[in-house]
């Protein structure tokens, strides 16, 4: 154990290395994951109530929002924006990979009487063909994909969308890396959001110049 924490200290991670825990799924972790996504008050899961409301009228407006249409969310997650888009017309999909914010929207939507339909799955395994007027991939979700991910993700969302349809994402732009600032911090917790246990966190942030990654 000492060697892997000396290693991880002293190299930086492969570029879009992938982690082997689904750590999103973590009986533990997604409980603190659903709470962030829930409290509207900051941006640290899904973003504050108030951008949220602002993001989904601009979508709505976009994509023609209206009986009959159909809409993608790709990681739903909570179903934050599922939920407006659905009460301003459209027929929503939202597809997530956590079981328990799955599970939380499925039962909102039954509580509230919206029929949105939820999967939870990998949107990389996504199967369907000229299905949707819309797509939207939201907070950053594209660019934590590898280049070779991205390649499979557009295509089943171009292969997902009816001819004319439209995909709407987000991305950080050069004004966030030009304010980024590596830095390195040890330290402990006496059990909080990774582990009901006590335990270290070691967190290294790293600016990657020659390919603009964070």
């Amino acid at each position: 154990m000492n060697s892997i924490i000396l290693d991880f200290l002293r190299t930086a991670p492969p570029l879009y290395q992938k982690s082997d825990r689904a750590f999103w799924d973590d009986e533990h972790i997604s409980k603190g994951m659903l709470a962030a996504h829930l409290d509207g008050s900051h941006d640290a899961a899904s973003r504050k109530f108030t951008t949220i409301r602002q993001s989904a009228g601009w979508i709505s407006a976009r994509c023609r929002a209206a009986a009959g249409r159909r809409l993608l969310d790709l990681g739903c997650g909570a179903g934050l924006y599922a939920e407006l888009l659905c009460d301003d017309g459209f027929a929503v999909t939202g597809v997530d990979l956590s079981r328990r914010s799955i599970a939380y929207a499925r039962n909102r939507a039954k509580e509230t009487g919206r029929s949105i339909e939820y999967c939870c799955q990998n949107y990389l395994d996504l199967d369907c063909a000229d299905e949707f007027d819309a797509a939207i991939l939201i907070y950053y979700d594209f660019g934590v994909l590898s280049p070779d991910d991205r390649g499979v993700l557009l295509e089943k969302i171009r292969r997902a969308l009816k001819r004319g349809g439209i995909l709407i994402l987000d991305a950080l732009n050069e004004p966030y890396r030009d304010a980024f600032a590596e830095f390195q911090t040890i330290g402990y917790e006496n059990g909080g959001f990774w582990s009901p246990a006590p335990y270290a966190v070691i967190q290294k942030n790293r600016l990657y110049p020659e390919t603009n990654n964070t």
